[in-house]
């Protein structure tokens, strides 16, 4: 069994560790090792009052307290119940402890991580005087297991779970994409002081909230949607400007925006009679709205769509990344007007 004092992880959208990579090298210090794989990046930081309310492109962070090698046989799970029940949490509170356990695993198991989460919970929870089960709303203490073929991880999740929410002031709709995401994709875009930012899909305001972190000219949101324009003007504040428009009839001005960052819809959550025409007619405009060097960066899984209208229209178009996203994969774009 190892046990380390100065190993964290972070979670985030499976697709995005690149930024969520790049954001904790800007944002902490005195980290090393850094190392990204599919929704997590894990590093060493060996300060020991890392601030991490600048991280906005993640979920959570977690601190690492064990790893261990566990069996892929149900009676194997006792062996990661000898080894939590012993370790200390550094849990600055008085006894007994609410507690609440998750796990995820991968590789041949003969048991699942809802046996893995039981398990610990049960070996954590034999002592009633120091620990009693919790719920999602109220515990002390969020302990994570991941098992991946042989080898066991226990954490203690650092972060407070509304942290990916922006707390409970923030307000949401059908169709609206996590924070953290809305973030990740306004770094894709390389915000700059003097961007004209636009959300043409501004939804609840997700994406616009996110870019007010950085400095910019002008920060614009507009909706088709009067009744979640609503929505987002109380989730915004005075340096967004939101106004009610047809994303394929903007208001903008020619060549006037030069950072475009948006949610399209999808087809799903939103119904849309004719996604084909939504996107040929909001991608003209985004020729017409960005300026020579500007660039759109459009999230969506209507992939086929976008690439064949912007060949049509003499849009560069590339693909970032690819997210895995509540059972789908959409991808994140980033279009641009051709050079003359």
């Amino acid at each position: 069994m190892k046990i380390y004092s100065n190993r964290y992880m972070a979670t985030c959208v499976p697709g995005m560790e690149f930024v969520a990579a790049d954001e904790i090298k800007e944002a902490l210090k005195d980290i090393n090792n850094i190392v990204a794989t599919r929704g997590k990046v894990t590093f060493d930081c060996v300060s020991t009052d890392m601030d991490y309310s600048n991280l906005k492109c993640i979920d959570n962070i977690y601190k690492l307290f064990r790893i261990f090698t566990v069996g892929n046989h149900k009676a194997d799970l006792s062996e990661i119940g000898k080894y939590v029940k012993d370790i200390d949490f550094q849990m600055d509170i008085e006894f007994p402890i609410r507690i609440i356990v998750s796990a995820s695993r991968s590789g041949k198991h003969t048991y699942s991580r809802y046996d893995i989460a039981k398990q610990v919970e049960d070996s954590l929870t034999l002592n009633e005087e120091k620990y009693i089960i919790g719920d999602n709303l109220n515990h002390d203490l969020a302990v994570r297991v991941d098992v991946i073929e042989n080898k066991c991880s226990i954490y203690k999740q650092l972060t407070h779970s509304q942290m990916r929410f922006r707390g409970n002031n923030f307000n949401s709709t059908q169709g609206s994409i996590r924070p953290p995401i809305a973030h990740c994709l306004v770094r894709i875009s390389q915000p700059k002081n003097d961007d004209v930012f636009y959300d043409p899909f501004c939804g609840a305001g997700t994406i616009p909230f996110e870019r007010s972190f950085y400095k910019s000219k002008k920060i614009f949101a507009s909706d088709y949607n009067n009744a979640v324009l609503e929505i987002a003007r109380t989730n915004l504040n005075q340096s967004v400007i939101v106004f009610s428009a047809d994303a394929a009839k903007s208001k903008m001005k020619d060549n006037s925006v030069n950072k475009i960052v948006t949610n399209m819809p999808w087809g799903k959550q939103v119904k849309v009679e004719n996604i084909e025409k939504l996107y040929f007619d909001f991608l003209k405009e985004v020729k017409r709205m960005l300026t020579v060097n500007g660039k759109a960066v459009i999230l969506t899984d209507q992939v086929v769509i976008i690439e064949n209208l912007c060949n049509a229209l003499e849009l560069n178009c590339s693909r970032i990344t690819e997210l895995s996203l509540h059972g789908l994969h959409p991808v994140v774009f980033m279009i641009s007007k051709k050079s003359d």
